[in-house]
């Protein structure tokens, strides 16, 4: 009977290292599709985003860029938020940058910057603090604020709307 028993256990141990071989050998087959399946796919969406969008530009296409489509960064605007009656002030500080779509856009809002700073500043003072800290209200904002610059120009437009700074205190 004890030999039996010894017979059985050295099955069973047999059994149990196999099953142990056999779990590592499928978890490692898992583990290597998985990642070769994470590498193609990264390199092909390398591939397809660089190809469009952040392939590395020559001098002369990033000159080229930069003249076609400036960018003009706008002094920060600190503004009281729109608040009800009896309600501790709150504030904005927004610092704000604007894509153009050609090169002479940028003359004539140099040229109408004092127009352009006050249609912002109206437009902040009408915000609630509560509006514009969502990623939402940024957005909705940003979308404002360009919809009021290009009802102003006429030589061009404002392709978007970038906050350097955004601070509500």
């Amino acid at each position: 009977m004890a030999e039996e028993e010894g017979a059985e256990s050295k099955e069973e141990k047999k059994g149990s290292k196999k099953v142990i071989v056999i779990g590592a050998v499928a978890l490692l087959l898992l583990a290597g599709g998985g990642g070769f399946f994470f590498l193609h796919h990264k390199k092909a969406g390398a591939k397809k985003g660089g190809e469009e969008h952040h392939h590395l530009m020559t001098p002369k296409e990033m000159e080229k860029m930069i003249k076609d489509h400036p960018i003009v960064d706008l002094k920060p605007f600190v503004v009281n938020l729109s608040a009800p009656q009896g309600a501790a002030p709150q504030y904005l500080k927004v610092k704000v940058a604007l894509k153009l779509d050609k090169a002479i856009t940028a003359k004539e809002v140099d040229y109408r910057l004092p127009e352009i700073q006050s249609a912002i500043l109206i437009l902040l003072g009408a915000q609630t603090a509560d509006g514009i800290q969502t990623t939402g209200g940024k957005l909705a904002l940003k979308d404002a604020i360009r919809h009021r610059i290009n009802s102003r120009l006429d030589s061009g437009k404002v392709t978007d709307v970038y906050f350097t700074e955004f601070v509500v205190q």
